[in-house]
C-alpha cells in the first residue's frame, strides 16, 4: 500500500515503509521518546500517509502533503488548537513531536520551530487567560460588529465573566468548560423584534423567551443558579 505515497516526493517514507514506520525508525535514531505512534485508519492508503501521536496537551497528527513535500502537523485537544505548521524535514517533524511532548512552553516551542505557529488562544491557555483573552477577542474583533451589543451587554454584567464565550451564527454560546465539546453551555439567541431565546443544554427544551436584552441577562443567571 505504499503506492499511496508519492515515490518522487517522498522517496524516504517509501523506503520505510510508509510515515508512521518513518516516524519511529527517525525517532530510534535521534535516540527521542514518542510513545506510540498510531494512525486513525486501521487500513487502506490512509493507514501509510498519516500519523498521530499522544502528549499531555493534545494530539498531534501527522501527514503528508499531495502536491509538494510537506508533513503537514496539527497539535489540537478536542476543538482547541495549540498550534500548526508545515515543514519539508522529516527529521523537524519528529524533533518538533518530542518537544511538545515534553512539555515545553507554548513560545520556546515556537521560537525553536519557526514553522510551526500557535492557534490564537495558546499562550493564553498556557497561562490560564483563555476565558478572559476570548471576551477580548469577541468585545473587540471587527469580525464580530453585528453581535457587539450582545457580547458587550453580558460581559459588563459582570456574573458570566468566567464562563467562555463563543459567538456561533449570531448566537452568544457561554460554555462552563472553555468551549470544550459536551460541555454545558447557555445559548443567547436573538429573535425578531428585538427579542432573545435563551437555552441551557443541560435542560433540554424549547428554551426561555426573553423581551429584551435584560430579561436575557436575568434568564441566564436563572440557569446558572439552579446548579
Amino acid at each position: 500500500m505504499t503506492e499511496s505515497i508519492k515515490g518522487d516526493l517522498y522517496p524516504d517514507i517509501v523506503a520505510m515503509g510508509g510515515l508512521i514506520s518513518a516516524i519511529e525508525e527517525t525517532a530510534r535514531k535521534r535516540g527521542v521518546e514518542l510513545g506510540r505512534v498510531h494512525s486513525q485508519y486501521t487500513s487502506g492508503p490512509g493507514l501509510f500517509v498519516t500519523a498521530e501521536v499522544d502528549s499531555s496537551r493534545g494530539r498531534i497528527s501527522l501527514s503528508l502533503g499531495d502536491w509538494s513535500r510537506e508533513f503537514h502537523i496539527g497539535i489540537r485537544e478536542n476543538r482547541f488548537i495549540w498550534a500548526d505548521g508545515v515543514t519539508e524535514n522529516l527529521d523537524e517533524l519528529v524533533g518538533a513531536c518530542a518537544e511538545w511532548r515534553s512539555g515545553t512552553p507554548v513560545g520556546n516551542f515556537a521560537e525553536k520551530f519557526p514553522f510551526m505557529t500557535p492557534g490564537r488562544l495558546a499562550r493564553a491557555r498556557e497561562a490560564n487567560e483563555s476565558t478572559p483573552a476570548q471576551w477580548t477577542l469577541l468585545r473587540t474583533s471587527e469580525a464580530f460588529t453585528e453581535e457587539r451589543l450582545l457580547v458587550e451587554t453580558f460581559h459588563e454584567d459582570g456574573r458570566f465573566n468566567d464562563l467562555f464565550p463563543i459567538l456561533s451564527h449570531g448566537t452568544l454560546r457561554l460554555s462552563t468548560n472553555c468551549g470544550m465539546p459536551g460541555a454545558r453551555e447557555i445559548h443567547v439567541t436573538p429573535t425578531p423584534g428585538g427579542t432573545y431565546r435563551v437555552e441551557d443544554t443541560a435542560n433540554p427544551g424549547p428554551g426561555r423567551f426573553a423581551a429584551s436584552l435584560e430579561e436575557a441577562l436575568t434568564a441566564v443567571a436563572a440557569s446558572l443558579s439552579r446548579d
